[in-house]
């Protein structure tokens, strides 16, 4: 290797493509192995995921296993979110109801700033926003307080496309199809983008889909019908 430019890289001034490892000082895994890998270790934490989708195509889901506080006392808020939580299914999953809120802001001002109230409070582990538009000060007053606060928060949004240059952490795009879930990398810290990942129905929804089921309904061909 030539000299000056050997010099620069014991520097760390010149970035080579095989170092796609994203340099996140803190990361939670996602419970899915495949998508840990893609992300160079997971979620990065204290910062703001968006995840880009057109609603109902298990983006829940998709961070669900993030969510479980292990027995944290934090609070989790629910902000704006498209329905009402289920109480049921909140219990089946183990989260104690008194430590998981739902808030209603009617104007996405009056979201935004909740949601850095909850961020930087230092009582919330994990904030969940629906929140369509949003700018870089608004980004930025976002990211500043879930440092502050050691907090998460995933932002749902409709597909945007003219919204990509924003300085997020981790963008992803979310498309359902027949096999599972398409998930795209739009923004990634210190990482390529555009990078994807198919993950199957059977892994996002275990206790509903099994596996081999689903591998014989993709693999095996329909019956030709008999006139």
């Amino acid at each position: 290797m030539n000299a000056l430019l050997q010099q620069l890289q014991n520097r760390q001034l010149i970035w080579q493509a095989s170092q796609t490892e994203a340099p996140y000082e803190h990361c939670q895994s996602t419970g899915f192995a495949a998508l840990d890998k893609l992300l160079g270790g997971g979620w990065p934490q204290h910062t703001v995921i968006e995840l880009q989708s057109h609603g109902a195509c298990a983006e829940v889901q998709l961070i669900d296993k993030a969510l479980d506080g292990s027995g944290s006392e934090l609070l989790q808020i629910w902000i704006n979110p498209p329905a009402k939580l289920c109480a049921e299914y909140l219990l089946q999953q183990q989260r104690p109801l008194h430590q998981v809120l739902q808030l209603q802001a009617p104007r996405s001002a009056d979201a935004l700033w909740a949601a850095e109230l909850c961020l930087k409070s230092g009582s919330c582990a994990d904030v969940l926003l629906w929140q369509h538009q949003l700018n870089l000060t608004q980004l930025k007053r976002l990211q500043l307080a879930a440092a502050q606060g050691q907090s998460q928060l995933y932002l749902f949004r409709p597909a945007l496309a003219e919204q990509q240059l924003l300085p997020w952490a981790l963008s992803l795009q979310l498309l359902p199809v027949s096999a599972g879930l398409q998930i795209r990398i739009l923004k990634r810290k210190g990482g390529w983008q555009q990078q994807e990942l198919l993950l199957p129905w059977a892994e996002l929804y275990p206790h509903f889909i099994k596996p081999q089921l689903q591998q014989q309904q993709y693999s095996n061909p329909p019956l030709s019908r008999v006139s």
